[in-house]
């Protein structure tokens, strides 16, 4: 059993991978291991892969990996994994149905937990809750002139540009300076075939806020630059308030979506519209004319695409 930096880190590959965790990491590798011809299995707790992501997102993810050969096993518990003489066999129980997979490796991707063990010195108390480290606002601890940042902070948000981000702040705190990074947007990404990334709420997520919500959606088929590099499979979706146009968040699936989300971040942190993001002028060929595409369609105002 391996953890993502072991898989990484021991140079071997393994014609057969067993993944217990759907989440980004287990996808990323499901993703990986199968483009270098693998047999693939996830084994997911949740009713769907990339629980915590855009539900449509999550089915045309899971749809893709199937046709990949991936075997998806969601709603799947994990009773035991033991070494055979044909490799180490997973036993789990799946629709109160026990089933076993048999492969070279397994990987773990359910997680990580605070590397705070002997992190402090004697007498000083952090109060840690669960191994992780409660900060204020400004990333302050409970002891004045302690500071923490990253994935050891009680409640955060497990990425490296969320670290670096509460590093300058914390840091600009420090110095007796306007933190001037907005943590008000974050973005997130899942580097799988094609790339999905999601800033700000989901449709779903604002609606159950009680937010009068109104979701738009652009088809990457139509997209020029999309069809030139043969990767016109994925779409973008934004997420706007119904009243006012302000875009609440984007989820995207598509070649370059980790870099497209950069201007959603944008548009979330500073409250711009529909309107706003749709006036601007993006080069064509371009994966960022999607981004107007998208937008347009929330306006009714498609061009490339019949409105609904």
């Amino acid at each position: 059993m391996v953890t993502s930096d072991g898989l990484l880190g021991e140079g071997m590959y393994h014609p057969r991978l067993t993944i217990i965790g759907g989440g980004v990491i287990g996808m990323e590798f499901a993703s990986l291991y199968s483009a270098l011809g693998a047999q693939v299995t996830v084994l997911e707790a949740m009713d769907r892969v990339l629980p915590t992501m855009d539900k449509e997102i999550a089915q045309n993810l899971s749809m893709l990996m199937k046709r990949r050969g991936v075997k998806l096993c969601t709603g799947a518990r994990v009773e035991q994994v033991m070494r055979t003489g044909e490799g180490l066999r997973c036993a789990y129980t799946s629709k109160e149905k026990a089933e076993t997979v048999t492969a070279d490796a397994v990987l773990v991707s359910t997680g990580r937990k605070p590397n705070t063990e002997g992190l402090c010195g004697p007498g000083v108390d952090l109060g840690l809750a669960r191994g992780a480290i409660p900060v204020n606002e400004r990333f302050e601890t409970c002891v004045k002139g302690i500071y923490a940042i990253g994935d050891v902070v009680a409640g955060g948000i497990q990425l490296a540009h969320v670290a670096s981000a509460q590093a300058i702040n914390a840091v600009s705190t420090i110095a007796g300076k306007e933190p001037p990074m907005k943590l008000n947007a974050i973005p997130a990404c899942v580097y799988t075939e094609p790339e999905i990334a999601s800033v700000g709420l989901t449709e779903a997520q604002a609606k159950e806020a009680g937010i009068p919500t109104k979701g738009s959606k652009y088809l990457m088929n139509g997209n020029g630059r999309s069809i030139i590099a043969g990767a016109e499979r994925g779409f973008i979706k934004v997420v706007s308030h119904a009243e006012t146009g302000t875009v609440l968040g984007a989820q995207l699936m598509c070649e370059r979506a980790t870099d497209l989300v950069g201007e959603f971040t944008l548009a979330v942190a500073e409250g711009k519209t529909l309107e706003e993001l749709a006036a601007l002028v993006r080069p064509h060929p371009t994966f960022a004319e999607g981004i107007s595409e998208a937008v347009e369609s929330g306006l009714g105002l498609a061009i490339h695409q019949l409105n609904r």
